[in-house]
């Protein structure tokens, strides 16, 4: 009996991870709207049908702000029948229940199972690459050969150990889509004002504002130093790979630079919050 973890695609796990460690990745939905934007004219597979390139060429042209969705019922139906068999359990680790309905398809998913006990369904509260850093734990878990129960206190325990930290732009993606959750106090004050954002309790919360990008970024570096010792870091971002440059030699030493992951935000999560969000996803040492 083996254990297989699933997670989706806000994972924005790089996929030499997906591959070596045996991942199964569940795409949301990125949807492109006409003119009358409450029809989709396309709805896309977050990676299979668009990746990170392609998809922040279409953010930038002038048009309606794509929405996103969730993975179907069904999506996840297909990969539990396959992934469970010869009694093998499955481990499915998703993105917070606060801000995408993937949990909710993937427990209806669970409850279509013949039987439904073969798969635990986790919400993470995280997002982004600090989902991801919680999949992996979860990955090497079941590598090792740990019964599923283990795999999911794995899992859990990084959910508790990790956190995310990212600056955007402007808030009007995380408003426009939704998810802006308790940074709403930010809106109208703006200006030329970078907010540094945290995920916490599921929802998308304010921490601190600085007047520019630079001084963002050496914010994040900071809040990553702050938290040392660390045992696995991971820088993010969309569009700007000059500042993962600049955050590398910044946290140099962190943590082994062969163990230092750094990822690309996909279409879904760089749907909500713009092109030019950065992030760092950092977990504590136990």
């Amino acid at each position: 009996m083996a254990v297989r973890i699933v997670t989706d695609s806000t994972a924005d796990l790089p996929p030499e991870l997906v591959e070596k460690w045996g991942i199964t990745v569940v795409p949301l939905y990125v949807n492109f709207h006409g003119r009358n934007a409450s029809v989709a004219l396309e709805s896309l597979r977050d990676g299979p049908d668009i990746g990170a390139d392609a998809f922040y060429q279409r953010l930038a042209a002038p048009s309606t702000l794509p929405t996103t969705s969730q993975p179907t019922v069904n999506d996840f139906l297909q990969q539990y029948r396959a992934l469970c068999q010869d009694d093998d359990r499955v481990i499915s680790v998703h993105i917070s229940s606060k801000l995408s309905g993937t949990v909710s398809s993937a427990l209806q998913a669970r409850g279509q199972m013949e039987d439904p006990k073969k798969v635990e369904v986790v919400d993470s509260g995280l997002a982004s690459m600090a989902l991801g850093l919680a999949v992996l734990a979860g990955a090497r878990a079941a590598a090792a050969g740990l019964d599923s129960e283990d795999v999911v206190q794995a899992v859990r325990e990084a959910c508790t150990q990790t956190q995310v930290f990212f600056m955007v732009d402007t808030l009007e993606y995380l408003q426009k889509g939704g998810r802006i959750g308790k940074a709403q106090a930010l809106l109208g004050s703006l200006l030329s004002i970078r907010p540094i954002l945290t995920v916490r309790d599921g929802e998308v919360h304010p921490l601190e504002r600085v007047r520019t990008r630079a001084k963002a970024l050496q914010r994040l570096a900071s809040l990553v130093e702050e938290r040392s010792p660390v045992s696995e870091l991971c820088l993010m971002h969309g569009t700007t790979p000059e500042d993962i440059t600049r955050l590398t030699e910044r946290l140099a030493g962190v943590v082994p630079a062969e163990d230092l992951i750094v990822s690309r935000i996909g279409p879904v999560i760089g749907a909500h919050c713009g092109p030019g969000l950065l992030g760092v996803a950092v977990r504590h040492s136990a």
